[in-house]
């Protein structure tokens, strides 16, 4: 029976499964406990507690549980409900992990002091409170570990205020609620009254019924000013919130009615220098999440200023032709403002429409301009393609100039090769071939050959239009190249040419063709100069000049001299005195001149004719330095 027993328990052990124990995650959340020492229907509490939630909601990264108590101490001032409360809440709380215990006033901490567990008392502690001026206060922080935010009711500046902006009203009402929180912003208020303004009559509407005090403000007089202060409850324990009282009250009074607390902008409320609950929210928010993150609370500390601004409602500001009065402080907030868009946008609207006409007239300009554009650039582009034919036309008159020197040059070679092979030919038929003589007849017909195509190549180059790369040019090689090639038409009109070129080799870096047109230009200009010239006289000087890296060549004539009406507009197009020309020959040469980076000019002889120049680098000069 034993081992049976036995067996059994082995077979159920056996067959029980084993499961891993994952570990617990560790739990993030943080628990938050509120106690609040007025009843739940607090509009403060209330404004609070959202702009708290709103707070971390924004800028707290980890989860958190909101706890909240009322002690209610305005209905149940006795101490034995409190004590009550606190063990229903020592137990509630023994083990909920709470991680910060926010306490907000009036009085709360001498309760939690006297009643709370010690895991409440010794618990991270936010205090929100008025800052009370009683010496006794002190006694009240219920431990180090603790920061307070001490609301400060400015009841001076309030009442100052309101004395500038109605300079001619006499009278001021205190008005008040009959709770301890009531009392103690009343005696705050009636101090500062007293103390500003003592020859002011002031009239305390405190700690009795409501109907009481709504029967006294109706009959307040004309030109009096109404301070609220709080409304928590009367004089026969009736609850109250401080909007409920201020409506209750606006209704039987036209006074303006000041007040101390942000909460009351409902209905009726003027404004003032007031205590902000929702500053009061936030400032909570932004102390708890640093407390959360570990910070010390007792090493925080909270400006009470930050509490306190001027609020007003436009609408009573209207009501009384001060919305836009200059008293108002800057950096007031204004409630409840209606807009006029287009009176308060008037600016921004004329702007708008300056700015959409400027820029329809501004498309309008543009299109117009596209269309000219388009009109100039098919002008231009006409100029241009006739311009490149007037140019190509320009060289084919120079061309018709030369041909008699060029057929003479052509002449030459051409007899020579004739002759040559005339003499090879009788040669042969004597039958005496001589190697030698048949060597040196083929030789003077190659070279006789070669004379002819390079004359034929030179009038090819001049007549093409396209531009060609610069080459590193011998320059008087190609000035001689020149003079061979008019050597003819100089002959025919009886023009000696005179070449004074450099001993030394010089080199230019250009377009060999271009150069030689601008300087077939000068000597052809020349020679036609001389028309009428003496023969004596009739001579062309080609020269050269080196000067700080550059050289300058120069055509000199003893012509007629450059006529003073075109002197002036020599190089541009279509200047020119000849019958049969066109005008473009020396504004083609500036042109060349001006894309091989040198400069070309010309000046009359004081002896009689004229010089025309160009300028060039040398091959070695960078005009960039």
């Amino acid at each position: 029976m034993y081992s049976r027993l036995k067996i059994y328990l082995v077979v159920i052990f056996l067959s029980i499964p084993v499961f891993a124990s994952p570990a617990l995650e560790e739990d993030e959340t943080k628990n938050i406990l509120f106690i609040c020492s007025m009843n739940e229907g607090i509009v403060a509490y209330q404004m609070i507690l959202d702009n708290f939630k709103d707070l971390l909601l924004k800028e707290h990264t980890k989860p958190y549980k909101l706890f909240i108590e009322y002690l209610d101490v305005g209905r149940f001032p006795d101490l034995s409900y409190q004590e009550y409360l606190f063990e229903r809440f020592n137990k509630k709380y023994m083990g909920a992990d709470l991680d910060l215990l926010i306490v907000i006033g009036p009085r709360v901490i001498p309760i939690i002091a006297n009643y709370a567990s010690e895991y409440l008392k010794n618990l991270p502690t936010i205090s929100l409170d008025f800052n009370y001026t009683s010496d006794n206060y002190d006694k009240y922080s219920l431990h180090s570990n603790t920061t307070e935010i001490l609301a400060t009711i400015d009841a001076k500046k309030n009442i100052d205020l309101a004395f500038k902006l109605f300079p001619d009203y006499s009278t001021i009402y205190i008005v008040s609620g009959a709770t301890t929180l009531d009392n103690f912003i009343n005696k705050v208020t009636m101090d500062a009254v007293h103390e500003l303004y003592s020859s002011k009559k002031i009239v305390n509407i405190a700690n009795i019924p409501m109907e009481t005090v709504l029967d006294r403000v109706s009959q307040i007089p004309e030109k009096s000013i109404i301070v609220v202060t709080t409304f928590t409850s009367d004089a026969n324990n009736v609850n109250y919130s401080t909007p409920e009282a201020i409506r209750l009250i606006s209704k039987k009074t036209s006074a303006p009615i000041f007040v101390l607390l942000d909460t009351p902008f409902e209905e009726g409320a003027f404004g003032g220098y007031v205590t902000s609950m929702k500053m009061a929210g936030f400032e909570a928010g932004k102390t708890a999440i640093r407390i959360l993150n570990g910070e010390n609370p007792k090493s925080i500390k909270i400006d009470p200023d930050v509490l306190n601004k001027y609020v007003f409602d436009w609408r009573e500001l209207k009501k009384r032709g001060l919305e836009d009065s200059e008293l108002i402080p800057a950096g007031s907030m204004i409630l409840h403002q209606e807009y006029d868009f287009i009176d308060t946008n008037k600016w921004l609207i004329s702007g708008a429409l300056l700015f959409i006409i400027l820029q329809t007239l501004l498309i309008v300009n543009l299109v117009q301009l596209n269309r000219k554009q388009k009109v100039t650039t098919k002008k231009l582009l006409e100029s241009e393609n006739r311009f490149r034919e007037l140019v190509r036309e320009e060289r084919i008159l120079q061309m018709g100039e030369l041909a008699a020197s060029l057929s003479h040059e052509l002449n030459q070679p051409l007899t020579a090769i004739r002759n040559s092979a005339q003499a090879g030919l009788r040669i042969m038929k004597k039958n005496k071939i001589d190697p030698a003589i048949i060597d040196e007849i083929l030789q003077n017909i190659v070279d006789d050959d070669k004379r002819a195509a390079e004359v034929l190549s030179s009038i090819r180059q001049l007549l093409k239009l396209e531009k060609r790369e610069k080459q590193k040019i011998d320059l008087n090689q190609m000035i001689k190249q020149v003079a061979d090639i008019f050597k003819g038409e100089l002959i025919i009109k009886n023009i000696k040419l005179q070449l004074n070129l450099s001993e030394n080799l010089v080199y230019v870096s250009a377009d060999s063709t271009q150069i030689q047109q601008v300087l077939l230009n000068f000597v052809s200009n020349a020679a036609q100069a001389m028309e009428d010239v003496k023969d004596d006289k009739r001579v062309i000087k080609i020269f050269e000049e080196i000067v700080n890296n550059k050289v300058i060549v120069s055509v000199r004539d003893y012509g007629t001299g450059i006529d003073e009406t075109i002197k002036g507009k020599l190089f541009k197009p279509f200047a020119t005195t000849k019958e049969k020309g066109f005008g473009i020959g020396l504004a083609i040469s500036k042109t060349i001149i001006d894309e091989h980076e040198g400069k070309i000019w010309a000046d009359n002889n004081s002896d009689g004719g004229a010089t025309f120049s160009f300028q060039l680098n040398l091959w070695d000069y960078d005009p960039k330095g």
